[in-house]
């Protein structure tokens, strides 16, 4: 008796694949993290800069942004207008993208003494290795290459999780480093800059070799080349925003809730250190204490990112019924929650006397945030399906300019909130022991405000985006006939 053959998934991807894109995600995911969490810090604290150093990380944050205006579209248009080529059409930019982001992560960590006494000359390398690692993310959005790599909703998910849930393995190490970098000045080197140098550019060295490995490893499958009487414009971002409505109410909706993680991610060591770390009357801190509430803040956010990621598909799956909008409106209501306990807890004194609650209400949040990766990612790549299905054109990286750009700004709106902050107070650390040796009297108000931005702000934020995100049009009828559609389209050009 012949056994039937099970039929094979001709959209199946493989471990191959998987483990490619997550590997691929290596340099990206650890430069954001040392970008987002720790390079604010290092300038102001770390660098041997002084006061100074506020000023030029929160300008420097500003005119990046500016530069992103003009340069992700153009990037975008590039990314879109290629010719697929045996390689893919896509995957080239991606190599760019790791050796850009290597580059200019390696030597805004490494800068030399020799320059560190002239502003001009600090300022201008600052600025040009932040240009090139901002050229480098530019180009890595990998949404882009998993909706290339397979048309199945359920294994772009699994491209999606290993990526995800490497980057959270990556922060969780990441968590750890500043207990490792106290460790390493204390038994070697005895400056803070020297050892966060050595120590952040070998792991980005490291990084890129592990990515380069995972690129080798990806191949794109569906491919929409131009269409040679209508040429890619960068313009037609303006269009879409108009033809593609679910475009237009996502992008309104990260405008509230992308602020939430990047204000949640700016502000924690500071408060940390001056809140718990050190002593108010004279500005001295523990460095071994800072090193362990360092440690638990990251933990705070990287442990409950990576179990949100881990169970996020099982919840929309069986809570949400696969719908991703609806699931992804829930997240935005918790992340409020979060932010509401923390400013409460504030305004009360109840967090000044219990850092246990500081920890559980960014646990909260990151675990909303964690949870919601996978819903975001499943609304951004049906967007670009959306735009195939509306307009017949692929202009995928279009699609997604305006929310990087979004996501960009809002990291360097966040930070210079925080730079702000610290200007307006004349913030000043002694980069060889960590100590404050600025006004001790302003940072009791220095830690409210702080609160303000990752609490109350954050609270407001996931309300307003709770509401927009009801606008998406997208109803399980139009998904059923967009994806019909899109078959279609891929056996025609398949014929021909």
């Amino acid at each position: 008796m012949s056994r039937k053959k099970k039929e094979v998934n001709p959209e199946h991807v493989g471990g191959k694949e998987v483990f490619g894109v997550t590997a691929l995600s290596t340099t990206g995911g650890l430069a954001s993290i040392f970008m987002s969490s720790m390079f604010m810090s290092y300038m102001t604290d770390y660098a041997g800069l002084g006061s100074f150093a506020a000023a030029l990380a929160t300008v420097l944050l500003l005119v990046a942004r500016i530069f992103d205006a003009l340069d992700d579209p153009l990037q975008s248009f590039l990314m879109d207008s290629a010719k697929p080529r045996k390689m893919g059409k896509y995957k080239p930019f991606f190599l760019f993208s790791i050796l850009l982001t290597t580059v200019g992560t390696f030597f805004l960590y490494a800068m030399p003494a020799g320059i560190k006494g002239s502003q001009v000359a600090v300022s201008v390398w600052v600025i040009l290795f932040y240009l090139v690692y901002d050229l480098g993310t530019s180009f890595n959005n990998g949404n882009l290459l998993y909706r290339t790599m397979t048309e199945d909703p359920n294994e772009r998910a699994k491209l999606v999780i290993g990526p995800r849930l490497w980057v959270m393995i990556l922060g969780m190490v990441g968590s750890a480093l500043m207990a490792v970098i106290v460790s390493i000045n204390d038994a070697y080197f005895h400056n803070y800059t020297t050892t966060y140098s050595i120590v952040i550019g070998g792991l980005m060295l490291i990084a890129m070799v592990i990515s380069i490995l995972g690129w080798a490893m990806v191949k794109e499958k569906h491919v929409v080349a131009p269409d040679k009487e209508d040429k890619v414009k960068i313009t037609d971002i303006f269009r879409l925003f108009k033809v593609n409505k679910a475009m237009t109410v996502r992008f309104v909706q990260n405008i509230f809730s992308g602020f939430i993680w990047t204000l949640l991610f700016a502000t924690p060591t500071y408060y940390v250190k001056w809140g718990y770390c050190a002593d108010l009357t004279t500005g001295k801190v523990n460095m071994t204490l800072l090193g362990t509430y360092s440690l638990i803040v990251s933990m705070m956010m990287m442990v409950p990112l990576l179990i949100g990621s881990i169970i996020a598909t099982t919840i929309m799956k069986r809570v949400f019924k696969g719908n991703p909008v609806r699931f992804s409106r829930c997240n935005c209501l918790v992340q409020a929650l979060g932010g509401a306990i923390l400013f409460l807890g504030q305004i009360t004194g109840l967090l000044q006397k219990t850092p246990a609650v500081f920890f559980a209400a960014m646990f909260i949040m990151a675990l909303a945030i964690g949870i919601d990766f996978v819903p975001g990612s499943s609304i951004d790549m049906e967007i670009m399906d959306y735009t195939i299905y509306k307009t017949g054109k692929d202009r995928s990286a279009l699609t997604g300019v305006a929310g990087t750009f979004l996501s960009k700004a809002q990291t360097a709106l966040s930070s210079a909130l925080v730079g702000a902050i610290l200007i307006a107070i004349g913030y000043n650390v002694d980069s060889v022991t960590g100590d404050y040796v600025g006004e001790l009297s302003a940072l009791p108000g220095m830690l409210n405000w702080f609160i303000v931005i990752m609490g109350l702000v954050p609270a407001i934020l996931g309300l307003c985006a709770f509401l927009v995100l009801g606008k998406y049009p997208i109803t399980p009828d139009v998904r059923a006939d967009m994806q019909k559609v899109l078959r279609e389209k891929d056996r025609r050009e398949e014929e021909a």
